[in-house]
């Protein structure tokens, strides 16, 4: 019994226990962290609180704690019985895997061009729409919005500019592998976005990669205790822009200057003007303000703000055995017009959109090889709106004057009294009565989506063998319900009997609220995606040599409605290889084949080839490791291809089929017509796709330890067999040619991505990044005939590079005595319009004049700042975007006085004023001679004068947040509480002068909004 003891008192002397807690930099604890007593297999995990209790020997002194995404750290123990841990993050190793194409690969032995954006980065934007999210924050990424209106704001995205004039240029998207739409996923629920630019890593996506892809990758179960999360925005949106409109009396001053301009008689007297005045300044009532109105449309029709809001839940954890992670959405946007419906059943004319959204997953291990995954996600999308169109609403808030009519007049009295919508012959549309009374849509989508993947390991047959294979099935029905009504307007010709309705003039007739049929704009559709794929991966290192291997057969069908399924069927190979961590090689391919063109010619081979040298890793360098942890040198070239054509957005297929037309009369005999059939359009049987052949250098480097890490990327594109309609074909062939494969581009830039972090102290820690992205393209061919005049060929000028008149000032006195001066075809010219260059010579300005003008479109130069900086749980970022040498040309009612009979502008008050000195006005005018209506013509022509500059710096998205210290959150049972207030496009610089957004295409659609967020995110 006594041996007993004293060998119970060795052992018990020979082992101690240490508890601690382990926490991350702002103080939330970690869960299922590893300790291990270091140099043994001795160890445990944290617990849900991030404590941990281990039972070590007496001599230990040291223990290792480890986590996925952090930092490695040894902690003395040494006389020591509890800790508290700090757990670092490793910004390496939170990016260490980088998802390519059809696999992921170690962020060391990439060699293509791929840049990886994480969801901690997107959901520092408040925007529920992903496309609007990644705005600035993937180099090389250019994205543009023209519409801000709820559910229909995407934007459109461009991956290192444009390189082909035959489509809409937008990159394949792909989710969890899959061609999805992606921008009204739910944002917390992605864990990545990876954006493939060069051939390298596009060639396995064959005819589909040519224009860049995209591949976002959702949330995923992890090995952990169940981590819950709760978030919840409240936003405020509103115009980035006022609009800028000028009051009555001021509009009906330049109005009577525009009739003098144009010898027309004046429409007002002194009295009227005098008039208008006090109505401008709210001094008018009863009669008086309905003959002399002042309508602010804008502000009659539109909120100044509107409100959105946003909840989601998830949770994510799992064991060995089983991973799983789940999360559910509701997302409700209002768009800014008042409610002015007059609907019994509480139909709103406001916009609206709602999200519901689910999304879950389990990861299964069935046996020790072979893993079951499932995938479904579902979203129930619902639009609501006016029987108006966003084009058509602004456009009669932008043309109707203020002048003219009242909103509306009231006649009768009591249970008699009836409201009248103002109008005129000319103006008709009054949008208030529209959307009171023209009726109402709703809109729903239904999309499922279902991944179905297992994962077998086969190193039973060889070590480092893997099959997968993958079937994908996807569901969206769309239903399209309006409901419309015809409304009348009235005009004001009795001023002595306003009060009653024979006063009035009656412009069309009220009728009852009806279901609009097929043909009137309801509608519904169905679309179905079936996709599937098998793959063999190999991976097996062998002393200093690294190999990989993959191969893939994939085919996908879509179908729409009874359409014609469109099928894509092809291989795809890749093979790495690297050297003792320093040399790296890689080799694509795709072997692609599409529906889109005829047997025999459906397949294409797409190869690439990269290689890679990790000069930091070489013996020479040994030296630098203090303070160069990273050189890397990369090239590669491909080919990759594209078989999606569009024309006016309408996707062109089947090109080598014969197209017959069917004609009604088209012969008689005597006096009876019959139908016949006539070849409409001659078939091109060798049509194929367009071949991008892409070379890129790259150079990636890190300093001390991430005080200094970038990539810089110069980039070469050569496309080529880009579909462009026949232009040397004489007319006489009498029947119109399918477009063939004759246009080529080239396309070059650069991108630099530079970032750098800090700490200062213990508790302070601040980064700053900066991307910087240049790409410019140019029409090298596309069938111009050879002895078209050169100033009008588009060959050698960039892509969708504006065309118009050259302006050089204003006509003066001088320009008209002077015999030479060339005449305008466009109308009458006096002192004070433009002057446009006789581009030909021939004596007349007409529309053989029009050469190219300013930069395209898109741009050409693209950057963005970020900055940010944590302190005791306060965190701060700030992002600043901008873009350059890029042009815009705005709508008509965006720039011209009185178009068509509409409205001026503040910036009108700058015009050629025929009061003051040709002298004075050469000084200081900013707008040539007014004119009212179609006597403009010859100054509303397209033309250098009103191309504006588009560039702009937006603040693109700022955040305050706090994190509540972990005291007070686990009095509550939380783990962690994180507070935030955020925005985006907040301030916008640019050289408009509040005309409209830079970004919008004009001011005849749903604004560009800006957005005030206030959230919280919860985890328990």
């Amino acid at each position: 019994m006594l041996a007993f003891l004293t060998i119970g008192q060795i052992l018990f002397a020979q082992t101690k226990k240490v508890t601690g807690v382990v926490k991350d930099a702002t103080g939330e604890t970690v869960i299922g962290a590893s300790v291990i007593e270091k140099g043994t297999s001795n160890g445990t995990i944290t617990d849900a609180d991030g404590n941990f209790s281990l039972t070590i020997s007496s001599n230990a002194t040291t223990l290792q704690i480890s986590y996925v995404g952090y930092q490695t750290q040894d902690v003395s123990i040494s006389g020591k019985t509890s800790i508290a841990v700090i757990l670092k993050e490793d910004s390496e190793l939170l990016e260490e895997v980088v998802v390519v194409g059809y696999g992921a690969q170690k962020k060391e032995s990439v060699v293509g061009a791929i840049s990886q954006v994480s969801a901690k980065e997107l959901l520092k934007s408040p925007a529920a729409n992903i496309s609007q999210a990644i705005a600035g924050k993937i180099p090389g990424v250019i994205t543009s919005q023209t519409s801000g209106a709820p559910g229909a704001d995407d934007m459109q995205i461009f991956i290192r500019g444009r390189a082909s004039f035959a489509g809409d240029n937008q990159p394949l998207i792909l989710v969890d592998g899959v061609e999805r739409p992606f921008s009204q996923i739910a944002p917390d629920d992605i864990e990545s976005i990876s954006t493939l630019k060069d051939a390298s890593a596009t060639a396995v996506y064959g005819v589909r990669g040519a224009n860049g892809v995209m591949l976002i990758t959702t949330k995923r179960g992890k090995e952990q205790k169940p981590v819950v999360s709760l978030t919840a925005n409240w936003q405020i949106q509103s115009p980035t822009r006022k609009d800028t409109y000028l009051d009555s009396y001021n509009s009906v001053l330049l109005l009577e200057e525009a009739y003098a301009n144009d010898g027309m008689p004046s429409q007002y007297n002194a009295t009227d003007i005098e008039m208008y005045k006090r109505a401008s300044a709210g001094q008018l009532s009863g009669i008086d303000a309905l003959l002399y109105p002042n309508i602010d449309w804008y502000d009659t029709v539109l909120r100044s703000s509107a409100p959105a809001q946003r909840y989601n839940v998830n949770i994510q954890g799992g064991t060995k055995r089983l991973r799983y992670f789940a999360s559910a959405e509701f997302y409700d946007q209002q768009g800014l017009y008042r409610n002015f419906s007059t609907d019994q059943y509480g139909n709103k004319s406001n916009t609206g959109y709602r999200r519901y959204a689910f999304r879950g997953n389990m990861d299964m291990l069935l046996t020790k090889d072979l893993t079951l995954s499932v995938n479904f996600g579902t979203r129930y999308e619902e639009r609501r709106g006016p029987n108006a169109t966003e084009g058509e609403v602004f456009y009669e808030l932008n043309h109707t004057p203020g002048w003219l009519f009242p909103i509306a007049y009231t006649v009768g009295e009591g249970e008699d009294e009836k409201t009248l919508y103002g109008g005129s012959s000319q103006y008709q549309n009054n949008i208030v009565g529209r959307l009171a009374k023209g009726g109402f849509y709703r809109q729903t989508n239904t999309i499922n989506e279902t991944n179905f993947i297992v994962d077998y390991k086969m190193d039973w047959l060889t070590e480092g063998l893997k099959a997968k294979a993958m079937v994908s099935f996807d569901y969206d029905a769309f239903y399209n319900r309006k409901f419309t009504a015809n409304f009348a307007t009235y005009e004001l010709n009795d001023r002595d009997n306003y009060q009653s309705i024979d006063a009035y003039n009656k412009f069309n007739t009220d009728t009852e609220l009806g279901y609009a049929g097929h043909a009137s704009g309801s509608n519904q559709s169905t679309t179905y995606k079936l996709y599937m794929e098998f793959q063999l991966n190999y991976a097996r290192r062998f002393g200093k040599h690294d190999v990989t291997a993959m191969a893939l057969y994939n085919q996908n069908d879509y179908r729409y409605q009874a359409d014609l399924a469109e099928r894509y069927q092809g291989l795809v190979g890749r093979a790495t290889y690297g050297y003792d961590d320093r040399y790296l090689a890689e080799v694509n391919f795709g072997y692609n084949g599409s529906e889109n063109f005829r047997k025999g010619k459906r397949f294409g081979f797409f190869p690439s080839f990269s290689v890679g040298w990790r000069i930091s890793n070489e013996e020479f360098m040994a030296g630098t490791q203090n303070w160069l942890n990273n050189l890397k040198l990369r090239a590669s070239y491909g080919e990759v291809g594209n078989d999606i054509y569009k024309v006016n957005n309408v996707k062109q297929r089947f090109l080598y089929e014969e197209k017959w037309t069917q004609l009604g009369n088209a012969y008689r005999f005597g006096t009876t017509g019959f139908t016949g059939i006539y070849e409409g359009q001659y078939p091109n049987y060798d049509i194929t796709w367009e071949r991008a052949r892409k070379y890129n250098v790259g150079l990636e480097f890190g300093l001390w330890n991430g005080l200094l890490s970038g990539n810089i990327d110069l980039f070469y594109e050569k496309r080529t067999d880009i579909l462009t309609s026949y232009q040397t074909r004489p007319q006489w062939v009498g029947v119109t040619m399918a477009p063939g494969n004759l246009g080529e581009t080239k396309n070059a830039g650069y991108e630099i991505e530079l970032k750098h972090a800090n700490h200062i102290g213990k508790d302070f820690s601040y980064n700053i990044g900066l991307t910087y992205s240049y790409a410019k393209n140019e029409i090298q061919h596309m069938d111009e005939p050879a002895l078209k005049t050169t100033y009008r060929k588009r060959e050698g000028h960039p892509i969708n590079q504006y065309f118009g008149l050259i302006c050089d000032g204003f006509v003066t006195q001088a320009d008209l005595n002077n015999p030479d001066m060339p005449k305008s075809t466009f109308g009458n010219v006096k002192v004070g319009d433009l002057k446009y260059r006789d581009m030909n010579n021939d004596g007349f300005i007409d529309e053989r004049d029009e050469t190219f003008i300013g930069y395209s479109d898109i741009p050409e130069s693209t950057y963005a700042l970020t900055l940010g900086c944590d302190y005791k749980g306060w965190g701060f970022s700030i992002m600043l975007q901008g873009v350059d040498n890029v042009s815009r040309y705005y709508d008509a009612e965006a720039m011209f006085s009185f178009i068509n009979g509409g409205k001026v502008r503040e910036h009108h008050l700058d015009r050629w004023n025929p009061a003051a000195s040709e002298a004075d006005n050469l000084a200081h005018a900013k707008y040539p001679l007014l004119h009212y209506a179609g006597n403009g013509d010859h100054n509303q022509r397209a033309n250098s004068f009103f191309l504006k500059n588009g560039a702009f710096t937006r603040l693109k998205n700022i955040e305050l947040s706090y994190t509540l210290p972990e005291s007070w959150s686990k009095k509550v049972g939380m783990s962690n509480c994180r507070l935030y207030v955020n925005a985006n496009n907040l301030i916008t610089w640019d050289h408009l002068d509040d005309l409209c957004d830079p970004e919008s295409n004009g001011s005849n659609r749903y604004p560009i909004m800006k957005a005030v967020n206030f959230g919280v995110n919860v985890k328990f």
